[in-house]
Formats: structure tokens, C-alpha cells, sequence
């Protein structure tokens, strides 16, 4: 098994050349560069039969796992809308933008969290120390089902957050996804939620070594974070850098489910 930790640009080469010589490989997000280039690696490892899985750890956050939980009837009820923050500084960058650098995460944590893809996306941007690239960026998504989530991504702001905020039927819910935190407010007052934090690295490592292990044996398994979650997410980042490109907003588009062929023209 390979796991790919080179630069954004390297993703695809990599590991199709190692999906092509039978090996199972995860990949840090973003899967690839176009979401033509990721879906092409999900068929490539459907035909060559081996895993493939996208570095969105955050799935095995056993905060996120808790507030995911809170969407119960009982408890939170329905999602009106999400607000995810994903900030910090960084050293002035040549290469690469803020969208593609850090907005894979929320698009994916959103998914995990609700189970819904956006419909439409609309994004602005500014760079300002480097004016040729995006450092700081505000991304508006809308679901088909009524649900709304706005994703703030910034490469400028001294505060490292790692923040979702989810308003509901029933009350709030904010989470800290660094300390693995959340806080409910609800008709009975403020509750913190009593959560052991998850190595979330160690277990990504392990949950890979399980899936490539059951498919070595042609054992089922279920790879929560496999590929076509990580092509699905770079559709999302995709479309957002065209919308800030042709100033609108525009239709995210995704393949059909499993069984059918999933590389777009």
C-alpha cells in the first residue's frame, strides 16, 4: 500500500501510476487537481480492484462523529443551515490558493455531517499579498433539500479555527474540530457534550490498513473515506473556483452512484 503526501500538482500522476501497478493507496486531499483527473482514479482502482481512499481525517473526529448525533429528532431536529470556518496564517505562497488548499476539508466535513451534496455554489475571493492568488475566500452552498452552508477559508487570519456551527430546528451546536468540542444551546440551557477525543490520524491509518486487509481476502468493507467521496469533494472545489472565475453561481455536477461509470467528459 502507498500513501501520497506530494505536492497538489503530483496527486494524479502518482497514483494512477501506483492504482496501475495493483497497489492500494491513499491519497492527501485533494484527490486531484480536476474533478475529470479524480473520478478517473475512483474507475481506474474499480478496475485494477483496489482500495482507494482521500485524506479527509476529519471523519474519524470523534466530535464530529457526536455532533453528527445530535441530528435527531429528540435532540436538534432538522439543519436550516452550517457555518464553517477554516482559517489561519501562512507564509506568502507562489503556488497554489486558498480554495484548493483549504476548503477541501469543510466541503467534506458538511458532507459527513448531513449526507448531502450542494446543489449550487457561489464563491468571492481576494488575494492580498499576492495579488495572482486567493488568500482569503467565502463560499455560499445550497442544497437541493433547503439546507444552506457558508464556508469561510483564509490563509490571513491569525486565529487558527477549525470551527462548525450548525443552527437548527431545536437550537445550535458548535464544535471545535481542533479540541474536539461541542457546545449545544437548546430550550434547556447550554450543554458541553462529553467526547474522549479520537487520534484522528492514527485511526484514518488504521481504518485504511482494515480496508486494504478485507480486500485483499474479497471480503466486503465499507471505506469511509474512499475515493469517490475525495472526487466528489474536488467537484465541490472545482465549481467554487468557477464561480469566482465567471462571477455567479454555478450547478455542482456529480457522476451517478456506484455500478455506473463516474468519469465525466
Amino acid at each position: 500500500a502507498v500513501h501520497i503526501c506530494t505536492p497538489n500538482s503530483t496527486h494524479f500522476e502518482i497514483a494512477s501510476a501506483f492504482i496501475k501497478a495493483g497497489k492500494n493507496v491513499l491519497v492527501e486531499k485533494p484527490l486531484a487537481l480536476s474533478s475529470r483527473e479524480a473520478y478517473l482514479l475512483v474507475e481506474q482502482a474499480r478496475a485494477q480492484r483496489v482500495v482507494l481512499s482521500t485524506g479527509h481525517f476529519h471523519r474519524f473526529n470523534n466530535g464530529l462523529r457526536a455532533l453528527k448525533s445530535t441530528l435527531e429528532p429528540t435532540i436538534l431536529g432538522e439543519a436550516y443551515y452550517l457555518g464553517l470556518e477554516w482559517t489561519g496564517i501562512s507564509p506568502l505562497q507562489d503556488q497554489g490558493n486558498v480554495i484548493t488548499e483549504l476548503a477541501p476539508h469543510p466541503f467534506d466535513i458538511a458532507n459527513c455531517l448531513t449526507g448531502l451534496w450542494p446543489d449550487k455554489i457561489s464563491c468571492i475571493a481576494k488575494g492580498y499579498r499576492n495579488r495572482e492568488n486567493e488568500e482569503v475566500a467565502f463560499i455560499s452552498c445550497e442544497y437541493e433539500s433547503g439546507l444552506c452552508a457558508e464556508i469561510e477559508v483564509s490563509l490571513l487570519d491569525f486565529r487558527q479555527r477549525r470551527n462548525l456551527r450548525i443552527v437548527a430546528e431545536k437550537g445550535n451546536a458548535n464544535l471545535d474540530l481542533i479540541d474536539q468540542k461541542v457546545v449545544l444551546k437548546h430550550q434547556h440551557g447550554v450543554v458541553t457534550m462529553p467526547i474522549i477525543p479520537s487520534n484522528i490520524l492514527r485511526e484514518e491509518i488504521e481504518h485504511f490498513a482494515n480496508c486494504v486487509g478485507r480486500n485483499r481476502l474479497s471480503q466486503t468493507f465499507s471505506n469511509d473515506n474512499d475515493g469517490l467521496l475525495g472526487a466528489h469533494v474536488v467537484t465541490c472545489v472545482e465549481a467554487a473556483r468557477e464561480s469566482l472565475s465567471e462571477e455567479r453561481s454555478v450547478r455542482a455536477k456529480f457522476p451517478s452512484l456506484y455500478g455506473e461509470s463516474v468519469v465525466m467528459n
